[in-house]
């Protein structure tokens, strides 16, 4: 059994490796690419996918800090329009 679990250790570690080694290679075949195309480098898609992983949480760090505002702003709303409806409702 544990050299069932060795193996299967080896095999993601050597999967890990290998994937690692295929990022840095695309990332330079994409530079080697864009530098004789003329291209600017900023385009590259991995990073602009890196990019818009951070934008994606800030996003969603925001939302959740914009909630309680929002349900705070609907229940202000709800309160006024009560406000508003007993105002209108008491005779002059």
């Amino acid at each position: 059994m544990e050299t069932t679990v060795d193996k299967l250790e080896a095999m993601f570690l050597k999967s890990e490796a290998d994937l690692e080694y295929i990022e840095k290679r695309l990332k330079l075949d994409f530079l080697n690419q864009h530098a004789v195309n003329g291209c600017p480098a900023k385009e590259n898609p991995s990073e602009m996918l890196e990019n818009l992983r951070d934008i994606k949480a800030k996003h969603t760090a925001l939302s959740s800090q914009v909630q309680p505002l929002t349900e705070l702003e609907h229940e202000s709303a709800e309160l006024l329009d009560s406000a508003a409806q007993i105002t209108t409702a008491v005779p002059c």
